[in-house]
């Protein structure tokens, strides 16, 4: 099997693996004050560690969540709770991922005011933005790369057009795709208030993930009970995917980037000219991900074809894909032709040069066959 689906997940990392065989080993309850537990903690603070570090930021910033879905769920009711005084209104884009989109839209269908910024070709109308800060918000919610297209939105711009308007709002960022995987490893420290992140896309586990949550962001508490990871996410932490997450951050390193970008620009320039398909390459992006259209073969078709032949790909969001075109790729701005017979390739550290030509054939091959 050739795998070219790591924005929908990765496999686990060697340094993931290994560390959750050690955690596996210490069972206590981090909140216990015996030996056992006392144990725990400090395995748990040192992973606390590696994330923040990763982050470039102080490990008390770093709060354990289940995944990036809750993440993204927390940060955005749990702002809007405690700013609704401020402002009932949010700003967001009109791509974000489901676990964004969806929250909005409940907090819309309780009265609040939800602003969408226009993200054609991948790009977020900055213009649009600063007109929609002149009327304030309680924040704003921009994801730091989006899942479909490979788009890379610039958050330092949102930051500045923020602090040029004076509404005062903070700005979260979803960075489930992004982490690690930009040039400014900063990037997410110096501009957001809160950002959420996913250890499954960088070689983790399923089911972890993390939100940073900036000294002196007040956020209300998602889960209620035992007051764990400083009061805002309380249950009993995943200790053995938590290590596995600081085992994977540790390993994804900048040779796994420069390893997934190498990938990337081979590929595109082993598609680049060819009559059969349409390659989807924003002005700004991240390396992971590239969008194709094969047109006249719907993405389905393509899908199971490929798959037939061993090699994975996708039409977009993992999440989403159950539900057809989504509004990600469609506030692009493709055309119904190129929407419908999208595929999104994903890159992660485990493929080759080789697997790239092979999709490559296989994609043209499978694309004439089709058409005939």
């Amino acid at each position: 099997m050739i795998y070219f689906d790591s924005a929908a997940t990765t496999h686990p990392s060697e340094g993931a693996v290994n560390a959750a065989k050690n955690a596996i080993e210490i069972y206590g309850n981090p909140s216990s004050v015996h030996s056992a537990g006392i144990n725990a903690k400090k395995l748990l603070d040192n992973a606390r560690k590696a994330v923040a570090k990763a982050l470039s930021a102080k490990p008390e910033e770093v709060i354990f969540t289940s995944c990036g879905s809750e993440s993204n769920n927390q940060a955005i009711f749990g702002l809007a709770k405690l700013r609704a005084r401020r402002s009932k209104r949010i700003i967001t884009s009109d791509s974000e991922h489901p676990s964004v989109s969806s929250p909005l839209s409940v907090l819309e269908d309780e009265g609040w005011e939800i602003a969408r910024v226009p993200t054609l070709g991948g790009k977020l109308d900055m213009d649009f933005l600063q007109a929609e800060l002149s009327k304030g918000a309680a924040f704003v919610t921009i994801m730091l790369a989006n899942n479909e297209t490979g788009a890379k939105y610039d958050i330092s711009a949102v930051r500045k057009a923020i602090d040029k308007s004076g509404c005062g709002a903070l700005l979260h960022c979803d960075a489930v795709q992004g982490f690690l995987k930009v040039s400014d490893k900063r990037e997410i420290v110096k501009n957001c208030d809160v950002a959420s992140i996913s250890a499954h896309k960088i070689g983790g586990f399923k089911g972890v993930g993390a939100l940073y949550v900036k000294s002196g962001v007040r956020l209300a508490p998602y889960i209620h009970g035992g007051g764990q990871e400083g009061g805002l996410r309380s249950g009993t932490e995943n200790l053995v995917g938590i290590s596995a997450f600081a085992g994977a951050v540790e390993e994804f390193d900048s040779n796994v980037t420069s390893h997934i970008s190498e990938l990337y620009n081979y590929t595109v320039n082993l598609l680049s000219g060819k009559d059969f398909v349409t390659l989807h390459i924003p002005e700004s992006h991240i390396d992971s991900i590239l969008l194709i259209s094969v047109p006249g073969v719907r993405s389905e078709v393509m899908l199971n074809a490929l798959n037939a032949l061993g090699i994975c790909v996708s039409a977009g969001s993992a999440c989403s894909a159950r539900k057809g075109v989504t509004h990600a790729m469609a506030s692009f701005g493709l055309s119904k032709e190129m929407l419908e017979s999208a595929v999104r390739i994903s890159f992660g550290a485990g493929n080759t040069k080789e697997d790239c030509i092979t999709l490559a054939e296989k994609l043209e091959e499978t694309a004439k066959r089709l058409k005939r």
